[in-house]
């Protein structure tokens, strides 16, 4: 293991999902982890007192003894933050979480998993598929936790495949400079990448959508060959990059993974039905929405492009129980049944009202909306 030369790593903002799941990778590469952020609990704690780091509760602290190499996150100013202004003028390596990524996901056969809502749910639907069938992949998913499996974010020596949730946000959302700002997954040269949708995002670094649209195909162009495109047809029309192969899935007839829009829900499955290469299959999955048997298709699709068995993929699937703050049951209080979900952007709540009514039908159904 010689592409990340570093063997005691500070992670800035280590408390965020992305930076958890990077220090449970960075534990499995036998390299020391400490850290600092808020002394706030995050939807991270859990996991992170799995790994019983010494976690700094203050930016304003010198850096650990022997760190030979900074991390950092998004937030807490990025570049600008006290501890990486400290290493850079001691001489200690920085990197951005995007950049650290990127040196580990390069070293195998890259899945990446794009969009504009669900993308961190189907990156954990590939791991989950390919956890299942005993393939020992890498990955590194954004979420507090993937109920049923132990980690979110993992270094597998023997395995082949990375799997990564690739984000279009920009590194140093402190840069004024539009042109020089850059996307976090500009780090990532996959050979299958995964898109849920293009939708326009993030206004404060993209102010128009064009300008989504352009660092999306920018980052498709970047794909190693033989490259892999498994895009929601919705959003084809977008893909102006070249691609090797492109395979598309959604409703139409022509898609190359159909799914029929005949969804029963029943005992809390979900059941449609997935065609592919003329063969109608029975897709059932224990958590809510049309909008997650598209994420399944993907992440089925993306493990068919794998060389996996489709009817394999399938039966896997069927038992992925979600992630932490996707649609997740919280629990039944004074007759009232909770769920706790992430949606933020606009199409994602609507999808969300709408898997809410199809799951708990016949029920008087509140949003709370932070």
């Amino acid at each position: 293991m010689t592409n990340f030369p570093y063997k005691q790593v500070h992670l800035v903002g280590i408390k965020g999902v992305a930076m958890t799941a990077l220090a449970q990778l960075l534990r499995d590469y036998d390299v020391q982890v400490t850290g600092s952020d808020l002394t706030n609990n995050f939807v991270t704690k859990s996991a992170l007192d799995k790994l019983d780091l010494v976690i700094q509760t203050s930016f304003a602290e010198p850096l650990p003894g022997g760190t030979d190499c900074i991390i950092y996150t998004a937030a807490h100013q990025s570049i600008n933050n006290m501890q990486v202004q400290a290493a850079l003028a001691a001489g200690i390596p920085i990197f951005s979480h995007a950049e650290a990524l990127g040196m580990f996901f390069d070293q195998k056969n890259g899945v990446a998993v794009c969009g504009v809502g669900g993308k961190s749910t189907t990156t954990a639907m590939i791991t989950w598929i390919l956890e299942k069938l005993e393939q020992h992949p890498s990955y590194a998913v954004g979420v507090g936790s993937i109920l049923g499996l132990e980690n979110t974010g993992k270094f597998s020596p023997e395995g082949t495949t990375f799997v990564a949730e690739a984000d279009e946000y920009v590194t140093d959302p402190t840069e004024q400079n539009p042109k020089l700002r850059v996307a976090r997954f500009s780090y990532l040269h996959p050979s299958i990448t995964v898109c849920t949708n293009i939708l326009h995002d993030h206004p404060d670094v993209y102010a128009e959508e064009s300008d989504t649209l352009a660092v999306f195909n920018t980052f498709f162009a970047q794909m190693k060959n033989p490259s892999t495109l498994i895009i929601n047809s919705q959003s084809l029309a977008a893909v102006s990059a070249p691609v090797e192969h492109i395979l598309t899935y959604g409703t139409r007839p022509e898609d190359t993974f159909r799914l029929r829009e005949n969804l029963t829900v029943k005992d809390k499955q979900a059941t449609t039905t997935l065609e592919y290469q003329g063969t109608a299959y029975s897709l059932v999955l224990g958590v809510p929405g049309f909008f997650n048997m598209l994420n399944a298709t993907a992440a089925i699709a993306a493990c068919v492009s794998l060389g996996l068995s489709i009817e394999d993929s399938i039966a896997a699937i069927r038992t992925f129980a979600s992630t932490q703050r996707r649609f997740e049951n919280k629990g039944l209080v004074h007759g009232v049944q909770y769920y706790d979900d992430y949606a933020h952007h606009p199409a994602e709540i609507t999808a969300t009202i709408v898997a809410a009514k199809e799951w708990e039908p016949n029920k008087r159904i509140v949003f709370a909306f932070q």
